[in-house]
């Protein structure tokens, strides 16, 4: 049975943020003080509450989030012991948003060192405004955001039609309305765990949502490098049973449209860096003889003559038409029977998709690595027929 701790028993609220959480301990008291100063500085007004949604912390996260006692009520909701990840967090939320009676949600990361009170207000001020889900935007690493910037946003382009930069950045707003959609709909276990974030942004835009993106200017967390593998699967595995569920509306996209930009006006340069593309290279190497029998099922023969070529090379080259090819082929396979094995096979060849482009960017400057990454997502686009065309007219 999931622990609810309700000091203060609040019984009705305005504005909800969340901190979804599991082990954060260090870091989310800082956030919860962040949380604060912005609803008293910019909403002072509004019945506001925080809550931290957690997976049964081992590491003190309970005590650190209670402890923090900033001038806003603090909620704590827990799973049972055993229960992890970040969807069942966020289930606990909306039904804890439903039961509040509340009007405005945000969901803010645990374990950020980048937040400042203004979010609030940004991500706020947009539901307050008509908007019924505010995905986030901000200058990120060269190396950071792998999984955003190889599969989630290319798809959301090149399928969904939408230049929606961050689908899966982790801070969030919302309306009401949206939190109902949310939780009518059946949760798969790849959107009970880090398929969350992508199962919201496609749902908002599949339903017609408002839609727009808020600059919070520059995102430092925690890496997220070690949970990538189980990660990419949960993203991947969500995003591909909502578009199976809405290949009609898939179909009707004929162009992309843009998403207003709301929020901070600066756009910060990112320190350069090279990527370091061994770790994903050796992921790949490594992986490659497990999967190789299910990847020959998913891929075109095309695919299949371009992938004998890279085992016989010692760098590991899939390039751009390459990968969209094989998030295409892919895609088609898992419509045709879903299998967690085959994002799994994906999930190899992602890893050599990234060692390929962290080779690619690395004489390249900021700007002009995340041009690469708009240009792959505009190649999606422009492609998508290689998709599309694998079923009957």
């Amino acid at each position: 049975m999931d622990e609810i701790y309700n000091p203060q028993r609040i019984k009705q609220a305005d504005l909800i943020v969340g901190i979804p959480s599991y082990n954060e301990a260090r870091t989310i008291g800082f956030v919860t003080k962040q949380v604060a100063r912005g609803l008293k500085e910019y909403f002072p007004h509004q019945k506001s509450v925080i809550v931290n949604v957690d997976n049964n912390s081992p590491d003190g996260t309970r005590e650190a989030f209670l402890f923090s006692k900033p001038e806003v009520p603090l909620i704590y909701i827990s799973t049972p012991q055993g229960i992890k990840g970040k969807g069942h967090n966020f289930r606990n939320l909306f039904s804890l948003f439903e039961r509040l009676k509340a009007k405005i949600g945000i969901v803010i990361d645990a374990d950020l060192r980048s937040i400042e009170p203004v979010w609030i207000k940004d991500l706020a001020e947009p539901i307050l405004s008509g908007y019924e889900f505010a995905a986030p935007f901000y200058a990120r690493a060269k190396d950071d955001a792998t999984i955003t910037n190889q599969i989630a946003y290319p798809l959301v382009y090149g399928l969904l039609g939408m230049n929606l930069r961050q689908p899966i950045g982790g801070e969030f707003s919302f309306s009401k309305k949206l939190v109902d959609t949310w939780i009518s709909h059946q949760w798969s276990e790849y959107v009970n765990q880090f398929g969350i974030d992508i199962f919201m942004t496609a749902t908002a835009i599949f339903s017609g949502a408002k839609v727009c993106q808020v600059n919070l200017v520059r995102k430092i967390h925690k890496s997220s490098t070690p949970n990538l593998g189980p990660m990419f699967v949960h993203v991947v595995g969500a995003f591909f049973e909502i578009i199976k569920s809405n290949l009609d509306k898939v179909k009707e996209v004929t162009q992309i449209k843009e998403v207003p930009m709301l929020g901070s006006k600066n756009i910060p340069e990112v320190k350069n860096t090279i990527p370091d593309w061994s770790n994903f290279e050796r992921s790949f190497k490594e992986e490659f003889e497990l999967r190789e029998d299910r990847i020959e099922e998913c891929v075109s023969e095309e695919i299949q003559s371009k992938i004998e070529e890279i085992k016989q090379d010692k760098i590991v080259n899939i390039d751009v038409d390459m990968w969209m090819k094989i998030v295409y082929d892919f895609l088609y396979s898992f419509q045709k029977e879903e299998d967690s094995n085959s994002i799994k096979a994906l999930r190899c060849l992602y890893f050599g998709r990234v060692a390929s482009f962290f080779r690619e960017i690395a004489p390249l400057s900021p700007a002009q690595s995340e041009e690469k990454v708009v240009e792959q997502a505009r190649y999606f686009f422009k492609n998508r027929d290689y998709f599309l065309s694998k079923y009957p007219q």
